[in-house]
């Protein structure tokens, strides 16, 4: 790469509607997006390939380096809470939130992965206390995940957390300043609502609901197949009158029901963190795209809404822009995992 300890970095992001896929490579003054990919998954289940096939397709292409290959956990087989726990050495404390995770996980202990991140410190009284953030999953299930890795010969070093790849993005393009920032990932089979301090996550949850919804009602409401409800969709603008429009009456349906959630999420945050609310709603996903939403979301959210661009805080190649940048929203993911520290 010409400079001394550059390293570069896939992300690979595999949803339940699209492979997306970046390398990025880190050492300079600001990060350079070599490569992207994207590999959508048919909604037709009869002419769907293999997740090991898309990864081999992408590894041949380029598009994916042999090295520092970073993914991600679904976010539904994920258990992510905030501890407060009294400081202490750091063996003791990797017990000590082994223990502690038992409340949250419903599985055995001795068949979760669990890793943890010190947000901060804290004093309670005379007392000294870590602001952690932690994070499990069940062993059987990251081995599944793998799976398709391994047939492909890709080399996993990492897999993660999507709030923390989405942390990354969003550190790599502002400063932290304090403030709630409300992240919201609307993908094709999930939602999932994050809440920050400035780059720390307090809060997140995900509902199992998104894109796909959306275009099985439109498929309900017009009678037609997947595929021609999945093109309609995209088509539309929900700002349009739903009295109008059935297509809008029906995405508008499953839209209302996330932001009830997100309203619902929001306050449960204000009331457990002592928090006034949210300041910044940023928009990131494959659904985040559609025509309209980032207004649609504004009439029911405080603050600014805006759609999240991770390609903003990079170096970029003009022929990936004009490819990719007009749906760089779906790359947000990735790009954070390229991001991550090595």
């Amino acid at each position: 790469m010409g400079l001394f300890g550059t390293k570069e970095i896939t992300g690979i992001d595999i949803g339940a509607g699209a492979i997306k896929v970046v390398r990025i490579a880190r050492g300079g003054r600001r990060p350079k997006l070599l490569s992207a990919g994207l590999v959508e998954f048919p909604l037709d289940p009869a002419k769907t390939s293999s997740v090991t096939a898309d990864l081999k397709y992408l590894l041949s292409g380029k598009k994916i380096g042999g090295k520092n290959v970073f993914t991600l956990m679904p976010g539904k087989q994920l258990t992510i809470r905030s501890l407060i726990l009294p400081k202490m050495p750091q063996a003791e404390l990797r017990e000590a939130v082994r223990w502690e995770s038992k409340r949250h996980i419903s599985y055995p202990l001795e068949a979760a992965l669990i890793e943890y991140l010190i947000l901060g410190e804290k004093k309670e009284g005379l007392v000294d206390k870590y602001d952690l953030l932690m994070v499990a999953a069940e062993r059987g299930t990251v081995t599944e995940h793998l799976l398709p890795f391994r047939e492909a010969g890709i080399a996993v070093s990492a897999v993660d957390a999507n709030p923390l790849a989405l942390r990354n993005v969003y550190r790599n393009r502002k400063k932290t300043d304090g403030a709630n920032n409300l992240i919201v990932d609307i993908g094709a089979g999930k939602t999932e609502i994050n809440i920050f301090n400035g780059s720390s996550l307090r809060f997140s949850r995900c509902l199992e609901t998104g894109g796909f919804e959306m275009t099985r009602a439109v498929s309900e409401q017009l009678n037609i197949g997947l595929q021609d409800a999945e093109d309609i969709k995209h088509r539309v603008d929900v700002l349009s009158p739903p009295d109008e429009d059935k297509v809008v009456a029906a995405v508008r349906g499953r839209l209302d029901a996330i932001l009830l959630e997100i309203r619902r999420s929001i306050e449960y945050y204000k009331t457990t963190f002592r928090e006034k609310g949210v300041e910044r709603t940023i928009l990131t996903g494959g659904v985040s795209l559609m025509t309209g939403i980032k207004e649609y979301f504004s009439l029911s959210l405080e603050g600014p809404v805006e759609l999240d661009n991770p390609f903003a805080g990079l170096s970029c190649k003009e022929s990936i822009l004009q490819e990719f940048g007009p749906a760089s929203a779906r790359f947000s993911a990735a790009v954070g995992l390229a991001l991550r520290a090595v």
